[in-house]
């Protein structure tokens, strides 16, 4: 790398606007009217780390976060192995996990449906 440049391999969300739309139900958990601590940005990896705070508080109804728990968690390693991927600058191994990703918050969205 050089003395002022450096280059880093990282993931973003193409278009937030499509959270809300693919994940309504765990948007709806995540950020509620009058949510006054929304981040600024609305991607998936924001939805994944305030839904566990809001579930870690208790913010979120216990039979609920009881049932999403364990999805939840799975979401939250996975978005660790993809923080692993891409500091190894495996950006193959990072595509994949961002699948299993999306594929897990599919079936959390499932979930909280089942209110």
């Amino acid at each position: 790398m050089g003395k002022l440049l450096q280059v880093r391999v990282s993931v973003f969300t193409v278009d937030p606007d499509q959270v809300e739309v693919r994940w309504p139900e765990l948007s709806g958990l995540t950020y509620p009217p009058g949510h006054e601590y929304a981040p600024a940005k609305r991607g998936v990896l924001e939805l994944i780390d305030t839904l566990r705070a809001r579930v870690d508080a208790g913010a979120v109804d216990a039979g609920l976060a009881a049932r999403l728990r364990p999805g939840l968690d799975k979401a939250v390693a996975q978005v660790s192995e993809l923080d692993g991927a891409l500091a190894a600058w495996k950006a193959d191994e990072a595509r994949m996990v961002t699948e299993k990703i999306e594929d897990t918050l599919d079936a959390l969205e499932d979930v909280a449906g089942s209110k």
